[in-house]
């Protein structure tokens, strides 16, 4: 039986964020920890939040998603590709110090356990809202099958998480992991033989290539209804 838990975000709010650890996943992409102020923050798996940047004396904001399940607040994690100022900021930021946040924001999200299987598309740092989908959906037990195909286009033989997906499979019969090793995703999809009709799709991309994900699953069956992409941008 699945879960009925039902979850609720708080409405955005300013927050002061403690820097907890800052650990490389890849040459280019960071995990962030974080313990927020707010113990009144909540959200739902899949939102974001705008941490507030300084620079040449103005202030700056970026969307960044959450990689972390709502259970471990009031810690939170990011998960940062270090490929513009903003992300430098970030990575760059010691243990103790901290930054303002405003939150939560986006989408992408679930408030309860779904009913179908599901099938995540990421890459690169896009895995960030996937991350606190599948994390949250372990939490719950999740009944239904869940797939993650993942690739990095920024080191394309290094995946974020790797080893959290590898030991993650082997703890959850539901979980199955693909991974995209110096190929796009759709390489690794053309081989499971999965009824794509029947299962709920997310993808997250960077730039055009979430559109193109999206035409390629469309293409093998999917059902448009039950198909959700974003695409993310870096500066």
């Amino acid at each position: 039986m699945q879960s009925l838990e039902i979850l609720r975000p708080s409405r955005p709010m300013d927050c002061t964020a403690t820097v907890l650890s800052s650990v490389d996943l890849t040459p280019t992409i960071k995990s962030i920890q974080l313990h927020l102020d707010r113990t009144e923050f909540s959200f739902l798996p899949g939102q974001s939040v705008w941490p507030k940047f300084e620079r040449n004396g103005q202030t700056f904001s970026k969307i960044y998603s959450i990689a972390s399940s709502p259970r471990v607040l009031p810690r939170l994690e990011l998960c940062v590709s270090r490929v513009g100022w903003s992300s430098a900021y970030l990575q760059d930021l010691a243990v103790g110090q901290t930054i303002s946040v405003r939150g939560p924001y986006g989408l992408l999200t679930l408030d309860r356990s779904p009913q179908r299987p599901r099938l995540y598309i990421a890459e690169g740092s896009g895995i960030a809202p996937f991350k606190s989908h599948i994390d949250w959906l372990y939490d719950q037990q999740f009944g239904y099958p869940v797939w993650l195909i993942q690739s990095n286009p920024e080191t394309p033989d290094q995946l974020p998480y790797q080893a959290h997906w590898r030991s993650l499979q082997q703890r959850w019969p539901q979980f199955h992991y693909l991974e995209a090793l110096n190929c796009r995703p759709e390489s690794v999809l053309s081989t499971p033989a999965l009824a794509l009709a029947e299962w709920d799709i997310d993808i997250c991309g960077v730039g055009d290539r979430a559109p193109q994900i999206c035409d390629f699953v469309l293409a093998r069956g999917a059902n448009p209804g039950q198909v959700r992409s974003e695409k993310f941008f870096a500066f």
